[in-house]
């Protein structure tokens, strides 16, 4: 097997908020490389099972194996697609979820690679696209959009204060036929910063990126469509009604972005005062330094989790 080439982010804690036990089903709609997806895969066994999701296709194939590999692994479902389809998906399989996990990061593998258009320290295409099998590259959309509806984007979604200028500065360049690659992307923001550039805590193209990749991948409408269709269940499982989340079912969110940890927090606030689930955690969690230390992308991590609740008949019949 090829080298992992990611580490899990804030492991301890997801499985804690999430305690996965012997015989349950666990969906994880980002797997990834299959860190969280392999101490999942663990605890629950060979009674278990394990749907795993991911818009890559490669590193669905290498999680699914990775599973697979283990002395008793768990029966496995690999799906290639978006979290966003976690009903329809589990409905398809006639399953109930007793774990529900969203780690909305992207794999250290994806950075890495110069040909995946994410990193501005690398040479590479205008690509961006978590799926590369469709839909519209960064330069398709950087191609089109016009300069105001670029600095909107890099505001809203990258929070950088510098949109405006920085938009001028991309769209000067794509008139002059010199935007082609990650690295023109980044000059074009670096001049845009000035001498701003040199007194940033941070690369200055990292909001810019950011932002284009959250839009690429259509991740903000991703993240509220799997909440939405993880309210309604919640909705349902509290009312009686056919759901596919088990009673008491778990569910984690690992954010990355302001927006990801508002929409998150403000879902899973919304169902406990609906009566639908309970907070298992009141702040979200983060990294402690020794992991900020060791996994620099764990600095912005944060992890909220909560348990679906059962109906009252549904406890008593358990009791």
């Amino acid at each position: 097997m090829e080298p992992i080439g990611h580490l899990p982010v804030l492991a301890a804690e997801v499985l804690e908020a999430l305690a996965p036990a012997p015989g349950e089903t666990v969906f994880d709609g980002t797997a990834g490389r299959g860190g969280h997806a392999e101490l999942l895969a663990r605890r629950i066994g060979r009674d278990g099972t394990l749907v795993l999701m991911d818009l890559d296709a490669g590193n669905l194939g290498f999680a699914a194996e990775r599973i697979r590999a283990l002395p008793q692994p768990p029966r496995v479902i690999p799906v290639h697609g978006n979290f966003d389809r976690i009903g329809s998906v589990l409905q398809s399989q006639g399953l109930r979820a007793d774990v529900v996990l969203a780690d909305l990061g992207f794999a250290s593998t994806q950075m890495d690679d110069p040909t995946r258009g994410f990193a501005f320290q690398s040479e590479g295409p205008l690509d961006m696209r978590l799926d590369r099998s469709q839909g519209p590259t960064a330069a398709d959309l950087l191609g089109r959009m016009r300069e105001s509806e670029l600095a909107d984007l890099i505001y809203h979604l990258g929070e950088d204060p510098f949109a405006r200028r920085i938009a001028r500065a991309i769209v000067d360049r794509r008139d002059h036929g010199s935007l082609r690659t990650t690295q023109d992307l980044s000059q074009a923001v670096v001049r845009a910063y000035g001498a701003r550039a040199r007194q940033s805590r941070v690369h200055p193209a990292t909001r810019t990126f950011m932002a284009l990749r959250i839009a690429v991948n259509g991740e903000l409408d991703s993240l509220n469509n799997f909440l939405s269709d993880l309210g309604k269940s919640a909705s349902e499982r509290a009312a009686g009604s056919a759901s596919w989340l088990a009673a008491g079912a778990r569910v984690a969110i690992l954010s990355f972005h302001s927006l990801e940890d508002r929409s998150t927090k403000r879902a899973f606030a919304d169902w406990e005062r609906q009566g639908w689930a309970t907070r298992i955690t009141r702040k979200p969690v983060v990294a402690n330094e020794t992991e900020q230390r060791d996994n620099p992308r764990s600095r912005s991590a944060k992890l909220r989790a909560a348990r679906i609740e059962s109906r009252k008949e549904d406890a008593s019949a358990a009791g």
